[in-house]
């Protein structure tokens, strides 16, 4: 304790003051230090005196994970999204159809020999739970070339830059660096898994939220956006929430939870003139992120079918190959 700093008595019996003045009067000449030590304390602690651990600050926060996360050499995560599309009078007779979306996506991935493995299963069934369509999609980058399940056959492409291939599956980075363009707030600490954890609230700027309003409904249809107005979308009828935790004792994101809610009426629908006037589409969106397995090793190996794959080399245009040779030669 600095010299001049109140210590825990006194800071105890400050509240106690504060709280209690004139209901409750403590003589030190009648009762022994360590009574009044025990009431000091038990009295603070009601009061909201004791235990009241703000958490580091914003910018600490900040640092502390760009430092954490620069410090990675391997990581595993895990994606739920569960999305819920409704159309509404769509046939003119108050009808409601629509379909629900679910994503299931797990990856690992070592930054250090520029490897990963990826499995995303994606499952949409109409608004009944019916009429079930599925499907699965295999990745791994190994040795600068990147392996893809097509169907029943795999296919190589390989990668002129790895760690650009990397860089654009790796989900912590995409994920801070959200959170760099965005305000965060940090609402307490608590325990979640076994862990020390403080629960960050994060308000993104306009373009980081349009960008994932943009991704989920893309997401569901890729023709949707075009029948969306979709800046009078974002300005009119969204609504976005998102936690995230983080460990106490690393800074490192344990978990991302987005909640999203956007309505597009008639006035933001690209629709005929004739159209119904209470046509709607309304999406619902749960995305959740969990990382975990830090440091671990990750071992990425090859499916035997995988090995005999037929490797394609992207086409490098005219003016890129002359710049790599001028790089690579320069005055020559």
């Amino acid at each position: 304790m600095k010299a001049g700093e109140d210590g825990p008595l006194e800071r105890a019996s400050n509240c106690i003051s504060d709280h209690s003045a004139g209901s409750l009067k403590i003589g030190v000449g009648e009762m022994d230090k360590r009574t009044v030590l025990f009431i000091a304390l038990a009295a603070a602690a009601f009061a909201g005196c004791i235990g009241e651990d703000r958490g580091p600050g914003e910018e600490e926060v900040r640092e502390r994970m760009a430092e954490a996360v620069g410090d990675l050499g391997s990581y595993r995560f895990e994606i739920e999204m569960d999305q819920k599309v409704e159309f509404y009078n769509f046939d003119r007779r108050g009808s409601l159809e629509g379909e629900r979306v679910s994503l299931r996506w797990t990856g690992e991935i070592n930054l250090t020999d520029l490897s990963s493995k990826e499995v995303s299963v994606s499952r949409r069934t109409d608004l009944a739970g019916e009429r079930a369509a599925e499907d699965e999609i295999e990745v791994y980058i190994l040795n600068g070339t990147l392996y893809q399940k097509m169907g029943e056959e795999w296919i190589g492409l390989f990668q002129p830059d790895p760690a650009r291939g990397i860089e654009k599956i790796d989900q912590i980075a995409h994920l801070l660096e959200m959170i760099d363009r965005s305000d965060i707030a940090i609402e307490g600490a608590e325990r979640r898994e076994g862990l020390d954890q403080y629960r960050l609230k994060v308000t993104p700027d306009d373009d980081t939220a349009y960008g994932i309003m943009l991704g989920q409904i893309s997401s569901v249809n890729p023709r949707l956006p075009l029948m969306i107005d979709m800046l009078g979308l974002f300005a009119e009828g969204s609504k976005l929430e998102w936690t995230v935790w983080i460990s106490g004792d690393t800074f490192l994101p344990t978990e991302s939870r987005i909640t999203t809610v956007y309505t597009a009426g008639p006035e933001v629908l690209r629709v005929p003139p004739d159209s119904p006037e209470d046509l709607q589409i309304r999406f619902e969106t749960l995305e959740v992120r969990r990382f975990l397995g830090y440091h671990e090793p990750v071992v990425v190996v090859l499916p035997e079918e995988a090995r005999g794959a037929p490797v394609l080399r992207p086409e490098i245009p005219v003016e890129e190959e002359e710049e790599e040779e001028e790089e690579a030669f320069p005055g020559g």
